[in-house]
């Protein structure tokens, strides 16, 4: 038998990728109804192994339903069980664990030999999810919808399309910061979806939800303290800040 010995399970509550070796054994476990749907797994991946599937409102889901997925898959070959998924997770949703033992993150060897920046976080309340956010980023949110101007036109938009029977983006939020007003109410005041800035994270559910692309989110800074690799870390903060990855010479 070759090792390591790469397997995938998937099942109502979870996606789970072991890694067995002839003395030990890692397995990364994704809880898929705490996932929120912000991708950010997918975009911090230094091995691109977390493909981002379609986000669906996992709140209003049956846990049997595994359309509810917001993950779509995690490739168990490209996985190195690094535990970088689990360091940027904002919602708990992720877990590394040895030989049956969960990896603290301080244990990392990403974290404990500086390969990553620590991360100042914010705690924030997620009253959809009932605990706490980890928040370590700055940015801020657009809604891209722009009012037709013939009333009809806009009462077909409102039936047909958004929010119509859709609504993921109000379902998926956690933190509740998302809201439609009534017909009438949205063509008078010409807001279509209404987003509370004081309760939202920025977290980027609601846009990779959303099938009108009607919301761009987008980061305008990493809080981070402490040494880091740069060659790892720099290409990994590029991509949540949609930048292009530039690398310098370390002094």
């Amino acid at each position: 038998m070759a090792f390591p010995k790469k397997t995938k399970t998937i099942d109502d509550s979870q996606i789970k990728i072991t890694h067995k070796y002839l003395v030990k054994q890692f397995d990364l476990m994704l809880d898929r109804l705490k996932c929120t749907g912000c991708g950010q797994c997918s975009i911090v991946c230094p091995k691109d192994a977390i493909l981002f599937g379609p986000a669906a409102a996992v709140y209003d889901t049956k846990p049997k339903d595994l359309n509810a997925a917001v993950v779509d898959t995690v490739d168990p070959e490209k996985c190195v069980m690094c535990g970088t998924c689990v360091v940027f997770c904002p919602f708990d949703a992720i877990q590394l664990y040895e030989d049956g033992e969960e990896v603290k993150t301080e244990a990392m060897h990403i974290v404990s030999k500086n390969s990553l920046p620590a991360l100042t976080m914010k705690e924030t309340h997620c009253s959809k999810l009932a605990r706490d956010g980890h928040i370590y980023w700055e940015g801020k949110i657009e809604v891209t919808y722009k009012m037709h101007e013939d009333k009809e036109e806009f009462r077909k938009y409102y039936t047909n399309k958004c929010p119509g029977d859709c609504h993921k983006c109000e379902q998926i939020c956690p933190t509740e910061a998302i809201s439609f007003p009534e017909f009438e109410t949205a063509w008078e005041s010409k807001v279509l979806i209404e987003v509370d800035e004081e309760k939202c994270c920025t977290c980027s559910a609601c846009m990779n939800v959303c099938p009108q692309d009607n919301f761009k989110v987008w980061w305008t800074k990493i809080n981070t303290t402490g040494p880091y690799n740069q060659i790892f870390w720099d290409p990994i903060k590029a991509k949540l800040l949609k930048q292009e990855v530039i690398l310098t010479p370390e002094e």
